[in-house]
């Protein structure tokens, strides 16, 4: 993976099903990272999210599993 060290545009977090809630969400990227804290799942589950900030390219993680 390459970080757009010179990007610090608004990335949002979407997960695959329910509701994802986070303490800011989108969050301003810093030097091509953007950091999210206090994110919560509503349901149990297995998911992806897919990070989103309207210029490059998304991306999506890997499955991960709420028990």
């Amino acid at each position: 993976h390459n970080t757009a060290t010179t990007n610090t545009s608004s990335v949002t977090l979407t997960p695959s099903e329910p509701t994802l809630s986070c303490t800011t969400n989108p969050m301003p990227a810093v030097a091509g990272i953007a950091t999210f804290a206090g994110c919560k799942m509503s349901t149990a589950g297995t998911y992806t999210l897919t990070a989103t900030d309207g210029t490059l390219t998304s991306a999506v993680s890997n499955s991960f599993t709420i028990t």
